[in-house]
């Protein structure tokens, strides 16, 4: 019995690890999640989505792809769908908008594009990028253990028979 904790445990742990070293390679090779802040990709994304986006390949924006990026100097981020590519730059829309964006975007503009959406994972995301997010997630797993222990009490070896 507690040859078998022990190896639970040890699965967890490399599960875990395994996670982890999953998520740092794909950051090293350029993958980023964005959080859906607003309404206009809906249908297609919701406020509160989490997509991930791959590098984008420098040159090849075709119609109807979805992609990241920044429209100006300022640091927001946007997310459309390309509507067409012109030797000007590419143009975009949201889904939900009724008319296409005002702007021209440069190529190297684009962050990435659109690899996996992530339903309502945006709202976990920006709750764990805050300290009191991860406060809490902290303490919850600590409570765990001694419920653990409360509703699972070691067997005493004295009286198993």
């Amino acid at each position: 019995m507690h040859i078998r904790r022990r190896i639970a445990w040890a699965s967890v742990a490399l599960l875990f690890l395994g996670v982890i070293a999953v998520g740092v390679a794909r950051w090293q090779q350029g993958y980023r999640a964005y959080v859906i802040h607003t309404g206009s990709m809906t249908p297609t994304l919701v406020p509160g989505d989490l997509i991930i986006d791959r590098p984008a390949a420098p040159h090849h924006f075709p119609t109807g792809d979805i992609i990241t990026f920044r429209h100006s100097a300022r640091p927001d981020l946007v997310t459309h769908r390309i509507t067409s590519v012109a030797d000007t730059g590419i143009h975009a829309k949201g889904d939900g908008n009724r008319t296409a964006d005002v702007w021209t975007i440069s190529p190297r503009m684009v962050q990435g594009v659109e690899q996996t959406r992530l339903p309502l994972l945006g709202y976990l995301a920006v709750y764990l990028k805050q300290p009191t997010g991860i406060a809490s997630l902290a303490t919850s797993v600590l409570g765990l253990f001694p419920l653990w222990r409360l509703f699972f009490p070691p067997e005493d070896p004295r009286t198993a028979a």
